[in-house]
């Protein structure tokens, strides 16, 4: 059964300046999340990206021209009321980081893997006090208590948003290493999602890869490169007064 399509029901996008941030009006009426939170953004930037998705929908509403929207509404709506769950929650993805968890063989693949993640590991010991540990094969790899306080302490005081981001980055990456890296403009987007995938990626130069699985993965780095943008685009400027 299809799911009926949302019509579009306003017509002008507006975004005002508020305390402490900006706000987007539909017909004057402030942007609402599916909990019925008004929509305040931190700076214009984000805002006006935001509004822009809006701005371009066509007679329909189609919700995967709305990914920076989707983004801001988990903020609201489910980062900002359970932070201290969502923090730890994104702790935890360090103790499955891809880039912990070594090949032993082929010969080649070990040194790709070198190659692309220990930059990373000596730019979170360096900069973020945490020496991470990492092992070969499939074994579990649990990392010292002080290097996931280290890790928490990097974001635990930034915004919703900033969390909300985090953690898709994290989620779509298989690694908080990275996504911090990407936040901290240490690597960008479309490298650190190659050196989040490098494994895929050496197979499918090896054996091939089906044009499924080439979708899938094209879209992951997509989305990838929309929550980078996010990111981005809210520390592009201080809050508006």
């Amino acid at each position: 059964m299809s799911v009926p399509k949302l019509k579009r029901f306003y017509e002008e996008v507006s975004v005002v300046a508020i305390e402490d941030g900006a706000q987007i009006l539909l017909d004057g009426k402030p942007l609402r999340s599916p909990k019925q939170n008004a929509l305040q953004l931190p700076n214009v930037h984000l805002s006006e990206a935001v509004a822009g998705e809006w701005r371009t929908q066509a007679k329909n509403i189609n919700p995967d021209k709305l990914p920076l929207t989707h983004l801001a509404f988990t903020a609201i709506d489910r980062v900002a009321p359970n932070r201290k769950s969502v923090i730890e929650q994104i702790t935890a993805f360090a103790n499955s980081d891809v880039i912990c968890y070594r090949a032993s063989k082929p010969s080649d693949l070990v040194m790709r893997q070198k190659e692309s993640w220990d930059p990373i590991i000596k730019w979170a010991d360096l900069a973020l006090g945490a020496s991470l540990l990492t092992g070969d094969g499939t074994g579990y790899v649990e990392q010292d208590n002080d290097v996931l306080c280290a890790l928490t302490a990097a974001f635990c005081q930034k915004s919703d948003y900033y969390l909300a981001a985090l953690y898709s980055m994290a989620l779509l990456g298989n690694s908080l290493l990275l996504a911090l890296a990407v936040a901290e403009k240490e690597i960008d987007a479309e490298e650190a999602f190659l050196r989040a995938n490098c494994d895929e990626i050496y197979q499918s130069e090896k054996w091939g890869i089906d044009p499924e699985a080439r979708m899938r993965l094209e879209a992951r780095a997509e989305e990838y490169k929309v929550v980078a943008q996010f990111l981005m685009l809210l520390n592009e400027a201080d809050p508006i007064n």
